[in-house]
């Protein structure tokens, strides 16, 4: 299943950069109140649809557009986010993402995924993990760095106490925001952050499902709070150090 996948995100990722630097397909189709469909969400989400369809017989496809798709006998199950930091996209920020992981269908919750793809356009890297392969980029072994830089990504928003950011500064941590929480959630298991911070409660679990993936091979610790479905919205996730991870879990009530 991994190199099938590797390969649909790969040339996904080719036709995404080709899009941006045409300047294309940031019409807003639809306003979903606090998220909007631009063109290329659907043209991206269609053309992985297609392609996962003609290489696996039977699936469920729950995607950030549209379906769920299935076809044939549902064997597998797969959740995608066709463009991951589409806002980005739309003002010419090149930091987006295409994230991508699946399994076999079982218990329609994250334990179904085994297999994980994460492909950043603008630097040519392709992520991937499976059963037995470990973390790799572009088909090369990754590893977690000994010591995380002074970095921690924060989504913020309503609702995130001040508190949070005045722990973290005083913690010695300088507060970045990218705007594309998988390569964040990714960044922060390979060690370029010390900790990924969304409390806001708006993830869904196809956001960040294939660096999930990565964070275990990579070693990440890290805490969800809200539903395990595949289906999952309204998610929040605490990454990174495990002592920093407890500690700031308590700003989100524990749990």
């Amino acid at each position: 299943m991994l190199g099938r996948l590797e390969a649909i995100a790969a040339k996904a990722s080719r036709i995404l950069w080709a899009k941006f630097e045409e300047g294309w397909g940031a019409r807003v189709l639809r306003d979903k109140g606090d998220d909007v469909t631009r063109e290329i969400d659907v043209e991206m989400e269609e053309y992985i649809y297609r392609a996962l369809r003609s290489s696996f017989e039977g699936g469920l496809l729950i995607a950030e557009e549209g379906g769920p798709y299935r076809w044939g006998d549902e064997r597998y199950v797969f959740v995608l986010d066709p463009l991951d930091g589409s806002l980005n996209y739309a003002l010419g920020i090149p930091i987006f993402a295409i994230s991508l992981a699946g399994g076999r269908l079982r218990s329609n919750t994250l334990d179904d995924l085994e297999y994980g793809v994460l492909a950043v356009p603008y630097a040519g890297s392709l992520y991937s993990v499976g059963p037995g392969t470990g973390a790799m980029l572009n088909g090369s072994p990754i590893s977690r760095r000994d010591k995380p830089a002074n970095v921690a990504l924060v989504a913020a928003g309503e609702g995130v106490p001040g508190e949070l950011f005045a722990k973290l500064v005083g913690k010695g941590l300088k507060i970045r925001s990218l705007g594309c929480s998988s390569v964040e959630l990714l960044m922060t298991a390979l060690g370029a952050a010390a900790a990924y911070v969304d409390i806001r409660g708006k993830l869904r679990a196809l956001d960040v499902a294939a660096s999930l993936l990565l964070g275990k091979a990579l070693g990440l610790y890290y805490v969800i709070y809200g539903d395990y479905s595949l289906d999952a919205r309204g998610i929040s996730i605490i990454a990174g150090e495990r002592s920093l991870v407890d500690e700031l879990r308590g700003l989100r009530g524990g749990g």
